[in-house]
């Protein structure tokens, strides 16, 4: 009776830990088209096993339970751990798998299971809010666990992103992997107005290019596919609200300006998202000034290797501050009630280590390194390195029967070596989180009423979010 008492009480208290309902989940399924393609691929690679890890395993034992919404691969991870580890049990609770939950209710039902202490060890806490929980004390600083364990080498992952989603200096949640968007540029439109680039581009910048070839060209160019005017929000509203000071700043002229210039110059209606470009780049010959890709994870290794005619070199795409920001895919906390933290982190631990590239590849094991080890960008930088190699060596004799691509003269190993070293440094540049999703999703009824609506004016969005936000940080 006690017990449900104090989660009664918890259901009020995580009222104010979670926003409106987000696109956070938008992210987490994997292309259907894409696996589609996987698939077509691994038919006609010649097959082999896979080379057997060898490395000293600790002697773990122990159970868990781990929850999360729907981790499409962690059943494989669950079963090579404890493969690895057979006197460890553990339980996963997935409601999204087979949709007993909607979204919106895992993340109420985890809320309160966290603040009563009655959770899971290992929690996914994708649009949580992790700032709030961890000032109540509810989850674990991953800091000193990776210090105390002699196995785990900073070094090897991308540590800017752990810094840029730290909290007072420390480490709620482990991100599993992250993606980021870039940009590229029509080379036929920029080369007719005599436009040279910069190293990267935000929205002011797109917007002024855009002027400047509709001006000398005389005729105004599409400015990118799939442009909504919440296009450029997520590179933009992280800055005017902080979550260690407890403020916000929308109702400023910067943010109003902001407010104004995506109404005016971007549609309100929605196209076909063209973010990839496949090996099909005539729609920037003309009609489209800009087009934004994600790197998401190996096959971006291709980008590099098509013989593009209409684009030129990628460039990145940040905030009007310069900030290169990244989302994050599939975080992972322990809880600071679970009586096994230590092996909780060693579950953690496996999750994002280096897994093993075979010489020779078998179809089933090639699936397996693919779409469950290494979707989107891997936070392990061997696990992002290894894959981008291994898709290039083991689809490339597939891809060379499309008689519809157009290759890049010259060696294309040497190519693949210098693209992998460009998008370490792109990874590695990352340095601003974009906003947890339910943050963004507690601003998405001003945001519809101003762009949508014609309801509000741009100075009483800005204030409508100024005090939404104020009273949500304060919570």
């Amino acid at each position: 009776m006690r017990k449900c008492l104090l989660q009664f009480i918890c259901t009020f208290i995580v009222l104010s830990f979670i926003g409106c309902s987000s696109d956070a989940d938008a992210y987490r399924q994997v292309s259907s088209e894409q696996a589609k393609y996987f698939s077509s691929a691994f038919s006609d690679i010649e097959t082999s096993p896979p080379i057997e890890k060898n490395t000293p395993q600790k002697d773990l034992e122990g159970s868990l339970t781990i929850k999360t919404y729907w981790d499409e691969n962690m059943d494989v991870y669950i079963q090579d751990f404890t493969v690895l580890h057979p006197n460890v049990s553990i339980e996963l609770v997935s409601p999204g798998k087979d949709k007993i939950l909607s979204f919106d209710d895992y993340r109420v039902q985890t809320s309160v299971e966290l603040m009563s202490g009655n959770c899971a060890d290992i929690i996914e806490t994708d649009g949580l809010c992790v700032f709030k929980f961890a000032k109540t004390g509810t989850l674990c600083d991953l800091y000193p666990l990776m210090a105390s364990d002699s196995d785990f080498h900073k070094e090897d992952y991308y540590t800017n992103i752990f810094e840029a989603k730290e909290l007072e200096g420390k480490l709620y949640s482990l991100p599993c992997g992250f993606l980021y968007d870039m940009l590229y540029t029509s080379r036929p439109l920029s080369e007719q107005a005599g436009i040279s680039l910069p190293n990267s581009l935000n929205y002011k910048q797109m917007l002024e290019i855009q002027k400047l070839v509709t001006e000398k060209t005389g005729e105004p160019p599409k400015l990118m596919p799939g442009l909504t005017p919440y296009a450029f929000f997520y590179y933009e509203f992280p800055e005017y609200y902080s979550t260690n000071t407890q403020t916000a700043s929308f109702f400023s002229p910067k943010f109003i300006e902001y407010l104004r210039l995506t109404k005016k110059n971007i549609p309100i209606w929605e196209e076909n998202d063209l973010t990839r470009i496949g090996t099909d780049d005539s729609f920037l010959a003309k009609d489209y000034l800009f087009c934004r890709f994600d790197v998401s994870g190996g096959m971006d290794i291709y980008n590099f290797l098509y013989d593009f005619q209409n684009i030129k070199d990628p460039v990145p795409m940040v905030s009007t501050s310069g900030k290169a920001y990244f989302r994050t895919m599939l975080d992972y906390s322990i809880a600071s009630s679970s009586p096994n933290r230590e092996l909780a982190w060693e579950f953690l631990k496996y999750y994002v280590s280096e897994k093993e590239v075979p010489n020779a590849l078998d179809s089933e094991y090639a699936e397996k390194y693919v779409k469950k080890y290494n979707n989107f960008v891997p936070i392990n930088r061997n696990n992002f390195s290894n894959h981008c190699k291994f898709s290039y060596k083991y689809f490339l004799p597939y891809l060379s029967k499309d008689e519809n691509i157009k290759w890049k003269p010259g060696d294309r190993d040497s190519m693949v070596d210098e693209a992998i070293q460009l998008m370490d440094s792109w990874n590695y540049r990352r340095n601003a989180e974009q906003a947890e999703g339910d943050i963004y999703g507690a601003l998405c009824e001003d945001l519809n009423n101003y762009y949508y609506m014609d309801l509000l004016t741009a100075e009483e969005t800005a204030s409508k979010m100024q005090n939404r936000m104020t009273i949500f940080l304060k919570e």
